[in-house]
């Protein structure tokens, strides 16, 4: 009735929404009222219409709360996110750009002219070269490039307070239905914690080359690489490549050196083939040895002359129609120089995969064959000289350096490991959160995230794996500094044991794992948690290198006043030559491949396993023939002599 008089009086439309509550709830009612005129025009009545708004108020309602949950994980997402339009103006950000622009703020210096000012304060590539503006990230997409995958883009632009700060832009251009490109969208992350750790790696790579010339004027390399005292030059470069591969993660490596006089190409080394290939490898090098001259190229010589790393794509001409037995598709080459002369080269591949080498990696690269030529001089120069009380001088100067060396690169990646380890468990729980608060029907941004949580979780398990080798390498420097700490207590082997078993079968639930004793407790005065490292160095070793479908035993025994472990595996078993080297630091089986699981791992494991059963007052061995899997085994005193109780 309010509403007729309303329209009666005014003689005006009345919109107004009504809310009707009844037993099936809150309905909202969109009520219009109108005047109803005569010919005359006078107002004679009133017309109305209803409109039911429920169910438009309730969808109104849903998308804005989905809305608003889209806002949160906008503004929560740690990397700086930009939305740009077509014309580039910058239109939205999230909390993490907001708080990376708020650092980038360009003093209002004036003095200058304004290229200057560009040059000083806008992005820079890594090289430190200024960007131009159609260089610029944003500029490319908005003119249709994808930065996503491996084309991400670094940046460094320099912060109001002088610092560099290094950005990681990836982004795609935005499109409307016809194709058209409205926007782009880019997402910075900052990546200067990395880049200052690679910096530290660098240092630690220059401290390595340092002795490397140490090594060069006359210490021990033999103990370095972990070869016998007086190994051949092919031995002493064979050790080298394993370690030069596991640095820089490619799939095969060489070494070769050219003769003097004659420029025949000799092997040296060779590593990343398999049994049968490597065989043939030596006898074609061997058999059939060429010529630095023989190539189809000879210009790439002079460059090899001038230092120059080589990138040689074996797909292209001249080299599409050469014999190519390995599938090899890039090729990187590397000189040995030394002084003026061309000792040599090193080269590596990555098989069939197409591979881009960053300049990161040809850095490393010329390390690696900086090294590998002083390691070549160093074995002739030991070869044309006598032995003398300076070189023994030399070489306990170069195991002391080795050794600080160690201590110190061990403790400095541990820290940024930690970091690393502890925000990435933070960012896979913040993922999780993300998906247990996306709504059901944004299925893309769910299988975004989820595609995250995985690149999470593998980025985890290799910490783990770079954390493993680094605490090897504390350990190693404890060791030689003869600071190895124990925390003696009386505790059961037994327990110890058991608790290691069930780790490794929980870790590799596919493997049998075989567990027997028979004592109920073996009593022994010993550091718990060395004690365990030891038992699970053995299990692991025994269930990487044996195949994957046979069990692996471990046994408790005592024996008078010693407790006994032993693990037993089914693998290619050792020689007695081997057996006498296992236990030394850094050495590998070059013959022995790994059958199952990572092969990552620095030939450290027994080498501190024996150094702290001994530091216990125990012994270690192994039992093994070729062809018949090995027993490694390690014994402990019991705690005062007491006898413990058969297991009836």
């Amino acid at each position: 009735m309010e509403l007729k008089q309303r329209v009666l009086t005014s003689g005006q439309n009345v919109r107004e929404e009504i809310h009707i509550t009844s037993d099936a709830g809150v309905s909202s009612i969109l009520l219009t009222v109108e005047p109803l005129r005569d010919s005359s025009g006078t107002i004679i009545g009133v017309t109305g219409t209803a409109i039911d708004m429920t169910e438009r108020k309730q969808l109104e309602q849903e998308v804005s709360a989905q809305a608003s949950e889209l806002e949160a994980l906008f503004e929560a997402i740690t990397d700086g996110i930009f939305v740009y339009d077509a014309a580039g103006q910058l239109r939205r950000m999230n909390a993490a750009a907001r708080t990376l622009l708020s650092r980038y703020i360009p003093p209002d210096d004036f003095s200058i002219s304004a290229r200057a000012r560009a040059e000083r304060y806008g992005p820079r590539s890594p090289d430190g070269r200024p960007l131009a503006p159609e260089q610029v990230p944003v500029a490319r997409m908005l003119r249709g490039e994808e930065f996503t995958g491996a084309r991400t883009m670094d940046v460094v632009i320099r912060t109001f307070g002088g610092d560099d700060l290094w950005l990681n832009m990836s982004g795609t251009p935005l499109r409307d239905a016809e194709g058209r490109i409205t926007g782009a969208i880019a997402i910075a992350r900052d990546v200067s914690e990395r880049r200052q750790l690679e910096q530290r790696t660098h240092l630690a790579l220059e401290a390595l080359l340092k002795m490397a010339k140490v090594m060069v004027q006359g210490s021990d390399a033999d103990a370095l690489l972990g070869i016998e005292a007086g190994g051949s030059t092919r031995e002493v470069m064979q050790r080298l490549a394993d370690l030069a591969r596991e640095v820089l993660g490619c799939w095969r490596l060489s070494f070769s050196r050219i003769e003097p006089e004659t420029e025949v190409l000799r092997p040296l080394a060779v590593v990343g083939l398999s049994r049968e290939q490597e065989q043939r490898w030596w006898q074609e090098q061997e058999q059939q040895p060429g010529r630095l001259s023989d190539g189809p190229d000879p210009s790439l010589v002079e460059r090899l002359r001038a230092d120059e790393i080589l990138e040689v794509d074996l797909t292209l001409p001249p080299y599409a129609d050469l014999p190519n037995p390995y599938g090899i598709s890039q090729m990187l080459v590397a000189p040995l120089i030394l002084g003026t002369h061309l000792l040599g080269f090193l080269s590596l591949d990555y098989g069939g995969l197409a591979h881009d080498y960053t300049e990161e990696e040809i850095a490393l690269v010329r390390a690696v064959a900086r090294l590998a030529t002083l390691v070549m001089e160093r074995d002739r120069l030991f070869t044309e000289t006598t032995f003398a009380q300076a070189n023994a001088l030399a070489a306990a100067e170069a195991r002391h350096r080795m050794d600080t060396f160690l201590g110190i690169a061990s403790h400095e990646l541990k820290t940024p490991l930690t970091t690393i380890k502890g925000n990435l468990q933070l960012a896979r729980r913040r993922i999780a959160a993300a998906l247990r608060e996306v709504a059901s029907e944004n299925e893309r941004l769910q299988r975004q995230l989820e595609d995250v949580q995985k690149m999470l979780d593998r980025a985890e398990r290799q910490v783990g794996i770079q954390n493993r080798l680094v605490s090897d390498l504390v350990d190693i420097s404890r060791i030689q500094a003869d600071k190895l700490e124990l925390r003696l207590e009386t505790i059961d082997l037994a327990t110890i044991v058991r608790e290691i078993v069930e780790d490794q079968r929980f870790a590799a639930p596919e493997r049998l794992i075989v567990f027997d004793t028979s004592v109920l407790a073996a009593r022994v005065s010993a550091d718990a948690e060395r004690i365990g490292q030891v038992v699970n160095n053995y299990l692991s070793n025994a269930l990487k290198y044996s195949p994957a479908d046979y069990p692996v035993a471990v046994r408790l025994d005592v024996q008078g006043e010693l407790a006994r472990v032993a693990v037993r595996d089914e693998g290619p078993g050792l020689s007695t030559k081997q057996q006498a080297r296992i236990w030394e630091r850094f050495y590998r089986v070059p013959e022995i491949q790994v059958q199952s699981g990572s092969g990552v791992g620095l030939g450290l494991g027994l080498h501190i396993s024996r150094a702290i059963i001994e530091q216990h007052g125990g012994q270690v061995g192994v039992q093994s023939t070729p062809g018949q899997g090995s027993t490694f085994w390690f014994t402990l005193p019991l705690w005062r002599n007491e006898s413990t109780q058969s297991n009836l």
